[in-house]
Protein backbone atom coordinates (compact mmCIF):
# COMPACT_ATOMS: atom_id res chain seq x y z
CA UNK A 1 0.00 0.00 0.00
CA UNK A 2 2.83 2.40 0.88
CA UNK A 3 4.55 1.58 -2.40
CA UNK A 4 1.37 2.34 -4.34
CA UNK A 5 0.98 5.71 -2.63
CA UNK A 6 4.63 6.64 -3.15
CA UNK A 7 4.42 5.63 -6.81
CA UNK A 8 1.43 7.97 -7.18
CA UNK A 9 3.53 10.88 -5.89
CA UNK A 10 2.59 11.01 -2.22
CA UNK A 11 5.16 11.78 0.48
CA UNK A 12 4.55 9.46 3.44
CA UNK A 13 5.01 10.32 7.11
CA UNK A 14 4.79 6.79 8.55
CA UNK A 15 3.82 6.39 12.20
CA UNK A 16 3.48 3.07 14.05
CA UNK A 17 1.76 3.84 17.39
CA UNK A 18 1.72 1.18 20.08
CA UNK A 19 -1.86 1.79 21.23
CA UNK A 20 -4.96 3.94 20.73
CA UNK A 21 -3.64 6.83 22.83
CA UNK A 22 -0.42 7.01 20.83
CA UNK A 23 -2.41 6.82 17.60
CA UNK A 24 -4.60 9.78 18.57
CA UNK A 25 -1.53 11.74 19.63
CA UNK A 26 0.23 10.95 16.32
CA UNK A 27 -2.79 12.24 14.40
CA UNK A 28 -3.00 15.42 16.47
CA UNK A 29 0.74 15.99 16.08
CA UNK A 30 1.15 15.25 12.39
CA UNK A 31 -2.14 15.95 10.64
CA UNK A 32 -1.61 19.69 10.33
CA UNK A 33 1.27 19.22 7.91
CA UNK A 34 -0.51 16.57 5.81
CA UNK A 35 -3.09 16.60 3.04
CA UNK A 36 -4.72 13.41 4.36
CA UNK A 37 -4.47 10.84 7.13
CA UNK A 38 -4.40 7.11 6.32
CA UNK A 39 -5.29 4.53 8.97
CA UNK A 40 -4.30 0.89 8.54
CA UNK A 41 -6.35 -1.53 10.65
CA UNK A 42 -9.82 -2.84 11.31
CA UNK A 43 -13.02 -1.27 12.58
CA UNK A 44 -11.69 -0.98 16.14
CA UNK A 45 -8.62 0.91 14.92
CA UNK A 46 -10.65 3.41 12.90
CA UNK A 47 -13.08 3.78 15.81
CA UNK A 48 -10.22 4.52 18.22
CA UNK A 49 -8.88 7.17 15.86
CA UNK A 50 -12.27 8.72 15.01
CA UNK A 51 -12.28 11.67 17.41
CA UNK A 52 -8.73 12.68 16.50
CA UNK A 53 -9.55 12.32 12.80
CA UNK A 54 -12.66 14.50 13.14
CA UNK A 55 -10.65 17.16 14.98
CA UNK A 56 -7.93 17.05 12.30
CA UNK A 57 -10.48 17.82 9.59
CA UNK A 58 -8.49 16.06 6.87
CA UNK A 59 -9.79 13.40 4.44
CA UNK A 60 -9.17 9.90 5.75
CA UNK A 61 -7.85 6.88 3.90
CA UNK A 62 -8.66 3.40 5.21
CA UNK A 63 -6.45 0.36 4.61
CA UNK A 64 -8.72 -2.43 5.93
CA UNK A 65 -6.33 -5.00 7.39
CA UNK A 66 -8.43 -5.90 10.45
CA UNK A 67 -10.63 -8.88 11.28
CA UNK A 68 -14.05 -7.89 9.99
CA UNK A 69 -13.54 -4.58 8.12
CA UNK A 70 -17.25 -3.74 8.18
CA UNK A 71 -16.64 -0.02 7.55
CA UNK A 72 -14.71 -0.89 4.40
CA UNK A 73 -17.58 -3.15 3.31
CA UNK A 74 -20.06 -0.32 3.90
CA UNK A 75 -17.98 2.07 1.78
CA UNK A 76 -16.93 -0.39 -0.92
CA UNK A 77 -13.22 -0.16 -0.05
CA UNK A 78 -11.33 -3.29 -1.23
CA UNK A 79 -9.64 -5.40 1.45
CA UNK A 80 -6.53 -5.84 -0.68
CA UNK A 81 -4.13 -3.17 0.65
CA UNK A 82 -2.80 -2.10 -2.75
CA UNK A 83 -6.32 -1.83 -4.19
CA UNK A 84 -7.39 0.15 -1.11
CA UNK A 85 -4.45 2.48 -1.69
CA UNK A 86 -5.62 3.05 -5.25
CA UNK A 87 -8.95 4.28 -3.86
CA UNK A 88 -6.97 6.99 -2.03
CA UNK A 89 -5.02 7.79 -5.19
CA UNK A 90 -8.28 8.19 -7.15
CA UNK A 91 -9.31 10.93 -4.72
CA UNK A 92 -13.08 10.33 -4.49
CA UNK A 93 -14.50 10.89 -1.01
CA UNK A 94 -17.71 10.39 0.97
CA UNK A 95 -18.82 12.44 3.97
CA UNK A 96 -20.07 9.91 6.52
CA UNK A 97 -21.99 10.22 9.77
CA UNK A 98 -20.54 9.34 13.16
CA UNK A 99 -22.76 7.89 15.87
CA UNK A 100 -22.27 8.73 19.54
CA UNK A 101 -23.39 6.89 22.65
CA UNK A 102 -22.80 8.64 25.97
CA UNK A 103 -20.30 10.81 24.09
CA UNK A 104 -18.34 7.84 22.68
CA UNK A 105 -17.99 7.66 18.89
CA UNK A 106 -18.91 4.69 16.72
CA UNK A 107 -19.02 4.28 12.95
CA UNK A 108 -20.76 0.93 12.47
CA UNK A 109 -22.92 -0.11 15.41
CA UNK A 110 -23.37 0.07 19.17
CA UNK A 111 -25.09 -2.89 20.76
CA UNK A 112 -26.25 -4.37 24.05
CA UNK A 113 -26.59 -8.03 25.00
CA UNK A 114 -25.29 -10.92 22.93
CA UNK A 115 -22.70 -8.92 20.99
CA UNK A 116 -21.09 -7.72 24.23
CA UNK A 117 -20.56 -11.33 25.28
CA UNK A 118 -19.09 -12.09 21.86
CA UNK A 119 -16.70 -9.11 22.05
CA UNK A 120 -15.53 -10.12 25.52
CA UNK A 121 -15.01 -13.74 24.49
CA UNK A 122 -13.10 -12.98 21.28
CA UNK A 123 -9.59 -14.39 21.44
CA UNK A 124 -6.85 -12.34 19.68
CA UNK A 125 -5.08 -15.47 18.46
CA UNK A 126 -8.31 -16.87 17.03
CA UNK A 127 -9.05 -13.53 15.31
CA UNK A 128 -5.58 -13.59 13.77
CA UNK A 129 -5.95 -17.17 12.55
CA UNK A 130 -9.59 -17.30 11.46
CA UNK A 131 -10.28 -13.63 10.63
CA UNK A 132 -14.01 -12.97 10.14
CA UNK A 133 -14.89 -16.63 10.84
CA UNK A 134 -13.76 -16.05 14.42
CA UNK A 135 -17.00 -14.10 15.02
CA UNK A 136 -19.09 -17.10 13.99
CA UNK A 137 -17.04 -19.48 16.14
CA UNK A 138 -17.34 -17.22 19.19
CA UNK A 139 -21.06 -16.67 18.61
CA UNK A 140 -21.69 -20.41 18.66
CA UNK A 141 -19.85 -20.66 21.98
CA UNK A 142 -21.74 -17.74 23.54
CA UNK A 143 -25.25 -18.72 22.40
CA UNK A 144 -25.57 -21.47 24.99
CA UNK A 145 -25.08 -18.96 27.80
CA UNK A 146 -27.19 -16.11 26.37
CA UNK A 147 -29.92 -14.61 28.56
CA UNK A 148 -32.70 -12.18 27.76
CA UNK A 149 -32.90 -8.80 29.46
CA UNK A 150 -35.59 -6.13 29.76
CA UNK A 151 -35.02 -2.64 28.38
CA UNK A 152 -36.89 0.50 27.37
CA UNK A 153 -36.08 2.07 24.00
CA UNK A 154 -37.06 5.63 23.15
CA UNK A 155 -36.54 6.78 19.56
CA UNK A 156 -37.62 10.22 18.34
CA UNK A 157 -40.58 10.24 20.74
CA UNK A 158 -41.66 6.61 20.26
CA UNK A 159 -41.23 4.30 23.28
CA UNK A 160 -41.18 0.50 23.43
CA UNK A 161 -40.31 -1.96 26.20
CA UNK A 162 -38.79 -5.29 25.20
CA UNK A 163 -37.49 -8.55 26.60
CA UNK A 164 -34.60 -9.25 24.27
CA UNK A 165 -31.29 -11.00 23.65
CA UNK A 166 -29.83 -8.04 21.80
CA UNK A 167 -30.39 -4.38 20.97
CA UNK A 168 -28.38 -2.87 18.12
CA UNK A 169 -28.16 0.81 17.18
CA UNK A 170 -26.55 1.24 13.78
CA UNK A 171 -24.91 4.28 12.23
CA UNK A 172 -23.41 2.38 9.29
CA UNK A 173 -24.60 -0.60 7.27
CA UNK A 174 -22.55 -3.65 8.32
CA UNK A 175 -21.29 -4.97 11.64
CA UNK A 176 -20.05 -8.21 13.21
CA UNK A 177 -18.34 -9.51 10.09
CA UNK A 178 -20.95 -8.68 7.45
CA UNK A 179 -24.25 -8.59 9.37
CA UNK A 180 -26.54 -5.89 7.96
CA UNK A 181 -28.16 -3.53 10.44
CA UNK A 182 -31.14 -2.91 8.11
CA UNK A 183 -31.83 -3.49 4.45
CA UNK A 184 -32.08 0.27 3.77
CA UNK A 185 -29.40 1.44 6.23
CA UNK A 186 -26.91 4.08 5.10
CA UNK A 187 -23.91 5.70 6.74
CA UNK A 188 -24.71 9.16 5.41
CA UNK A 189 -28.48 9.55 5.98
CA UNK A 190 -28.33 11.27 9.39
CA UNK A 191 -30.34 8.44 10.96
CA UNK A 192 -29.78 5.64 13.48
CA UNK A 193 -31.32 2.23 12.72
CA UNK A 194 -32.41 0.27 15.80
CA UNK A 195 -33.50 -3.32 16.25
CA UNK A 196 -34.24 -5.53 19.24
CA UNK A 197 -34.61 -9.31 19.02
CA UNK A 198 -37.79 -10.54 20.78
CA UNK A 199 -37.08 -14.26 20.30
CA UNK A 200 -37.99 -16.23 23.43
CA UNK A 201 -35.54 -19.12 23.02
CA UNK A 202 -32.07 -19.73 21.64
CA UNK A 203 -33.58 -21.86 18.86
CA UNK A 204 -35.83 -18.98 17.82
CA UNK A 205 -32.84 -16.66 17.91
CA UNK A 206 -30.83 -19.00 15.69
CA UNK A 207 -33.75 -19.20 13.24
CA UNK A 208 -33.55 -15.42 12.87
CA UNK A 209 -29.89 -15.52 11.80
CA UNK A 210 -30.46 -15.43 8.01
CA UNK A 211 -32.75 -12.38 8.25
CA UNK A 212 -30.34 -10.59 10.58
CA UNK A 213 -27.49 -11.36 8.22
CA UNK A 214 -29.19 -9.74 5.23
CA UNK A 215 -31.03 -6.96 7.07
CA UNK A 216 -34.46 -8.27 5.98
CA UNK A 217 -35.72 -8.51 9.56
CA UNK A 218 -37.46 -5.12 9.51
CA UNK A 219 -41.02 -6.42 8.98
CA UNK A 220 -40.91 -9.42 11.34
CA UNK A 221 -43.17 -9.66 14.40
CA UNK A 222 -40.34 -11.07 16.53
CA UNK A 223 -38.07 -8.07 15.85
CA UNK A 224 -38.64 -4.50 17.05
CA UNK A 225 -37.31 -1.97 14.53
CA UNK A 226 -37.05 1.80 14.91
CA UNK A 227 -35.29 4.59 13.06
CA UNK A 228 -34.52 8.14 14.14
CA UNK A 229 -32.01 10.82 15.03
CA UNK A 230 -31.94 10.29 18.79
CA UNK A 231 -32.24 7.08 20.79
CA UNK A 232 -32.28 6.40 24.53
CA UNK A 233 -31.95 2.91 26.05
CA UNK A 234 -32.47 2.22 29.76
CA UNK A 235 -32.26 -1.03 31.70
CA UNK A 236 -32.18 -2.23 35.28
CA UNK A 237 -29.49 -3.18 36.13
CA UNK A 238 -27.15 -1.15 33.86
CA UNK A 239 -25.79 -3.20 30.96
CA UNK A 240 -22.48 -2.85 29.06
CA UNK A 241 -22.41 -1.52 25.50
CA UNK A 242 -20.20 -2.67 22.63
CA UNK A 243 -19.12 0.05 20.15
CA UNK A 244 -17.52 -1.27 16.95
CA UNK A 245 -16.18 -4.35 18.73
CA UNK A 246 -15.02 -2.82 22.03
CA UNK A 247 -16.96 -2.63 25.31
CA UNK A 248 -16.82 1.09 26.16
CA UNK A 249 -19.86 2.29 28.15
CA UNK A 250 -23.16 1.12 29.69
CA UNK A 251 -26.84 1.93 30.00
CA UNK A 252 -28.57 4.27 30.50
CA UNK A 253 -27.43 5.29 27.04
CA UNK A 254 -28.06 8.39 24.95
CA UNK A 255 -27.46 7.88 21.22
CA UNK A 256 -27.07 10.71 18.71
CA UNK A 257 -25.62 11.08 15.24
CA UNK A 258 -23.22 13.72 13.89
CA UNK A 259 -24.11 14.30 10.26
CA UNK A 260 -21.23 14.21 7.72
CA UNK A 261 -18.65 14.40 10.52
CA UNK A 262 -15.87 12.51 8.72
CA UNK A 263 -14.68 12.54 5.10
CA UNK A 264 -13.30 9.19 3.88
CA UNK A 265 -11.73 8.20 0.55
CA UNK A 266 -14.14 5.74 -1.05
CA UNK A 267 -15.25 4.62 -4.49
CA UNK A 268 -18.13 6.69 -5.90
CA UNK A 269 -21.42 5.42 -4.43
CA UNK A 270 -23.89 3.89 -6.84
Amino acid sequence: AIGALVAAGFDIDLRQPADADEMAEAIREGAGACAAVVVAGGDGTVNAAADALIAAGKPVGVLPIGTANDLALTLGIPVDPEEAAQVIVAGDTRAVDVGRVNGISFLNVASIGLSVDIARRQDPQRKQQWRVLSYLMTTIEVLGEAERFRAKIECDGETVEVDTYQIAVGNGVYYGGGMRIAEDAAIDDGLLDVYAVKAETILELMALAPALRTGTHIDRDDIVTLCGRTVRVTSDPPLPINTDGEVTTETPAEFTVDRAALTIFAPPSS
